[in-house]
């Protein structure tokens, strides 16, 4: 009769198998729980190495572990597509399913966002390449296990946790691996280097034999045959300087300069998680001149990029960009100053315009200027310190669309 040890090893000469090393202080419940989503799993692993479930491992142990397919397939659901993304080499659309194994490609302008069951989100940019490896992620597991391998490109999350199940989800690229312990961080694998940035929660960067903790607001750099940089603080958000109360064709966003800044970038998007994103933009000053947008509401973000790559919090906002209807004759303004009051009139009105928006600015090229929506006659008066103004407008038609603007006036 053959011995429960040649028992298991036929049964483990049938079944595709991997091998995981014992760490200090693990058992076969949590070995389970990480490899499976299910401490219960424990007596299963045991039978299947030939041990008893109360059996003491120890550290450099060797545990065989069967690669199998659950009997429910889990997966992650396509919610948000922009772009070139296949799957598979085949065009993913927005409620795909996305299964163990299958490669998820971004092309240039390629956007992709999955959600999972427990509502954690994780966000492709362009240029990536990832597929999932574990997803073990039911309410009757144990614990949400997710795990993406991602050979190149960047990914970032937003993990979600149901009551009393922890989440465990990591992601992998070919030189180090983050454990996210946190909510919201970004992973962006470049050349040979892995560039991480927390800004919620935390993370455990592991890096060959190194293991680097990132708290919120730290980030790190990874290169492939070196251990990772200490951490290194985010930039912060930056604080804008200018916000049109509607922008159209020709009108810019400002910010403040940080220090330390290689880049900003700038993220548009129709929702406020910023996961539909319709445009990303780069600049090198704290400007965004808006161009060649289609008219309505959008949420955006502004972030530096420091020298080490990294990016720094987002400064969001909403904004409501109005399309310019050049069949509308554009209006003109005088200025006339009293004390430090300035009366701005609008030029010939016409009567049917349902109002106007009225700007000034101390300088000619209108940064920071002041803005006022008013009804016909369309008359405003200003109170500052300043010798001399500049003053123009433009016929309010639409909640979303207006006339452009008439010529400079300048005060006497």
């Amino acid at each position: 009769m053959p011995s429960s040890q040649a028992l298991a090893q036929s049964q483990t000469d049938s079944i595709i198998t991997r091998s995981v090393v014992v760490q200090e202080g693990e058992t076969l419940r949590s070995i389970a729980r990480r490899e499976f989503g299910k401490s219960g799993l424990s007596s299963m692993l045991a039978s299947f190495n030939a041990l008893k479930e109360t059996e003491s491992i120890s550290a450099g142990q060797i545990i065989r572990i069967p690669l199998f397919t659950p009997v429910e397939r889990q997966f992650a659901t396509v919610i948000f597509v922009k772009g070139e993304v296949s799957k598979n080499d085949e065009l993913v659309k927005r409620d795909d399913k996305i299964y163990l194994h299958e490669l998820l490609k971004t092309g240039d302008d390629g956007f992709a966002s999955l959600q999972f069951a427990s509502g954690s989100v994780i966000n492709l940019q362009p240029k990536t390449h990832a597929k999932l490896e574990r997803l073990n992620c039911l309410e009757t597991d144990d614990s949400c296990l997710i795990v993406l391998d991602s050979a190149q490109g960047e990914v970032s999350s937003d993990v979600q946790r149901r009551d009393g199940q922890p989440t465990e989800f990591t992601i992998k690229t070919p030189y180090a691996s983050a454990a996210v312990r946190g909510t919201l961080f970004e992973m962006n694998a470049v050349s040979s280097n892995i560039i991480v940035g927390v800004t919620e929660g935390e993370v455990l960067l592991q890096s060959g034999v190194t293991d680097l903790p990132l708290d919120m607001g730290f980030g790190t750099v990874a290169a492939a045959d070196a251990p990772p940089l200490d951490p290194i603080a985010l930039l912060p958000a930056p604080v804008y300087r200018y916000i049109p109360t509607r922008a159209a064709k020709g009108d810019s966003i400002l910010w403040w300069a940080l220090s330390d800044v290689q880049q900003y970038l700038i993220n548009l998007s129709t929702d406020e998680g910023g996961q539909e994103v319709i445009a990303n933009f780069s600049e090198e000053q704290g400007i965004l001149a808006i161009d060649n947008l289609d008219a309505g509401e959008y949420f955006m973000n502004v972030r530096g990029i420091d020298s080490n790559g990294l990016k720094g919090f987002k400064a969001p906002i909403k904004i409501t960009v109005a399309a310019i209807d050049d069949t509308v004759s554009p209006v003109n303004t005088s200025v006339s100053r009293s004390g430090n009051e300035f009366l701005v009139k609008i030029i010939d009105p016409p009567e049917a315009a349902p109002g106007y928006e009225i700007q000034i600015s101390t300088n000619a090229e209108f940064l920071d200027p002041l803005s006022v929506d008013v009804a016909n006659p369309g008359t405003a008066i200003f109170r500052l310190e300043s010798d001399k103004i500049f003053s123009r407008a433009r016929v309010l038609i639409e909640p979303e669309m207006v006339s452009a603007f008439g010529d400079i006036a300048e005060s006497n």
